[in-house]
Parts: C-alpha cells; sequence; structure tokens
C-alpha cells in the first residue's frame, strides 16, 4: 500500500472514530527522505492525492503539494528521533485530554492498554507550532515511548504501519474512558507492575503486536 493511501485512510478513520474535531489534528508518513504530511487548514478526511505536503526530510525542504501542518518541525523531529518509525498520528482524544489536563496520568487497567500502548510520556502545555514543542516532543518519543500526551493539546502516537499508529491512539482514549468510568463507580483498581509484566510476556500479546507492525 501507497504512503498516500494509508495516510488517506488512516485520516478518514480518525475522523470517524471523533479522534479530531474540524481541521483539528495532522498526521504524516516517511517513504524513504520523503515525508508527507497533512495540509494545514485541511479536515483530514479531505485530503485529495495531489494534496499531502511532500518535505524532504534531510533538506527540510518542501519539494510538491499545499501548505503543511502547522506542526511540520515537531512531525521531521519525530522522524530524526525515531528512525524505526514511519507512521505519526496526533490527535485530539477529548477523554484523554481532560484526564491530562486535569493533572492525572492514563493509568493501565487492562491487558490492550499494556500490550498495545504501554508507557507514556506526559508534557506540559507548550504553545503549539513552535520550536519548543517540536523539541520537547522529540526528546520524549527518545525516551522509547510510542506514546505522548500532551496537557491541554492532545496526544500522538507512533507506528510502523497507520494501523499501529491508528490502534494505539483508539486504545489510549478507550482506556481514558475506562478510567473516568471507574472513577465515577467508585475506587480505581489499575493493573499491578506485576500483573503488566506478565501481560508483556504473553504470546499472544507479542504476535498480535507483529500484526500491528505488518511484521
Amino acid at each position: 500500500m501507497s504512503i498516500v493511501k494509508e495516510l488517506t485512510d488512516l485520516g478518514i478513520q480518525m475522523v470517524q472514530k471523533g479522534l479530531v474535531v474540524g481541521p483539528g489534528g495532522n498526521i504524516s508518513g516517511r517513504e524513504g527522505d520523503l515525508v508527507y504530511l497533512s495540509p494545514t487548514g485541511y479536515d483530514l478526511d479531505h485530503i485529495a492525492e495531489n494534496e499531502w505536503a511532500v518535505v524532504d526530510v534531510k533538506k527540510e525542504k518542501q519539494v510538491r503539494g499545499l501548505r503543511p501542518t502547522c506542526e511540520v518541525e515537531m512531525h521531521l523531529n519525530i522522524f530524526k528521533a525515531r528512525p524505526d518509525v514511519k507512521l505519526v498520528c496526533h490527535a485530539h482524544p477529548a477523554t484523554t485530554i481532560g484526564i491530562i489536563s486535569a493533572g492525572k496520568k492514563i493509568l493501565p487497567f487492562t491487558p490492550d492498554f499494556v500490550a498495545l500502548v504501554d508507557r507514556i510520556e506526559y508534557l506540559p502545555f507548550i504553545v503549539p507550532a513552535g520550536h519548543e514543542l517540536a523539541a520537547a516532543v522529540a526528546e520524549a518519543f527518545k525516551t522509547g515511548v510510542n506514546v505522548v500526551c500532551l496537557r491541554n493539546h492532545g496526544a500522538i502516537a507512533l507506528g510502523k504501519t497507520a494501523r499501529e499508529a491508528l490502534t494505539r491512539m483508539i486504545v489510549l482514549d478507550d482506556q481514558a474512558q475506562t478510567m473516568v468510568a471507574a472513577m465515577v463507580c467508585g475506587s480505581p483498581r489499575p493493573l499491578t507492575e506485576a500483573e503488566q509484566q506478565a501481560v508483556r510476556s504473553l504470546d499472544a500479546e507479542t504476535y498480535r503486536k507483529k500484526l500491528q507492525a505488518g511484521e
């Protein structure tokens, strides 16, 4: 599947699943030295094939397409920091934003979360579209996590495939909703560290992660 096709499908699914509203959020994919980015001001489910902005990541120079997302520097920095990933998904999942903006972290309540998202890095609010945010996000991803949460802003999920990046974002917000339900109904009981480690060691989860990564 071409990178443009992957990105197009990713953008449509992000809108359908309520992970972004209007022209919010942005996505990108790498193919060799070229990075394809969603154009600024466009809803992610309304981007034509010739409208994707294309930037040479080594030269940091746009080669074709429309004006890229205002977070272009952040996307390029992520790809430089994480050469192992191909897709970047930046969304504004409402429940996740609500929890992290209240100063809390998304706790591990389910095996799916541990297997597919696991550790998260959290950043304080930093004004979007600037050098400071781009640098901070890249440094956070250098720790090896695949999800970074931005307080009062959104979340970023990485993947070797669009499917993997999207799944991580969906599972993240599903876990946030589960956490809210647990808090409303009583005393939340997340998985213990021992229980999380047991999930990480399951052959079935290792197999599922390989499928998500297209391996």
